[in-house]
């Protein structure tokens, strides 16, 4: 998917979505998880939540706009800085879908593999405390992160 210049885009929401947080927060961040049918693929949205609550220039988005292809929502998702996917599980999908539609991908997330939690069908039960540790540890990569890039432009 081609990002569009602001200008190209139509959708007035999308642009003032853009323009709202670039203007606020200079660099802007997408945090987003698979929402999966098991107990870690639902846990992902939880823990992006948290994230967004914990980091204020980042954003939830909408990466099931990339197919198919909706454009506020997906041209916004183009325009953030960093995006950062939680996958449930060592499938990856959101990370391969984001990466498909050709986006960079710069941390990504597999709560099983990454963190060795046990993938468990529906409902979702998962322990809140994991949940706030795991977050803490996405943050702090988050943080050395936009650190790195600080640093290099700093030279």
């Amino acid at each position: 998917m081609k990002k569009k210049s602001i200008e190209e885009i139509a959708s007035p929401s999308a642009k003032k979505a853009i323009l709202g947080g670039h203007e606020k927060f200079g660099k802007t961040i997408s945090v987003n998880g698979c929402f999966g049918s098991s107990d870690l693929g639902q846990m992902t949205g939880f823990l992006a939540r948290e994230i967004r609550n914990k980091i204020p220039n980042a954003f939830m988005r909408c990466p099931l706009a990339f197919y198919p292809e909706v454009e506020g929502p997906s041209q916004v998702l183009l325009h953030d800085d960093y995006n950062i996917t939680i996958d449930g599980c060592s499938d990856r999908c959101l990370a391969k879908t984001l990466q498909k539609a050709g986006m960079t991908v710069h941390l990504s997330y597999a709560l099983d593999e990454d963190f060795g939690l046990e993938k468990h069908p529906q409902p979702a039960e998962f322990d809140h405390d994991t949940m706030l540790k795991i977050s803490d540890r996405i943050v702090a990569d988050i943080q050395a992160l936009m650190d790195k890039e600080k640093a290099l432009n700093e030279k």
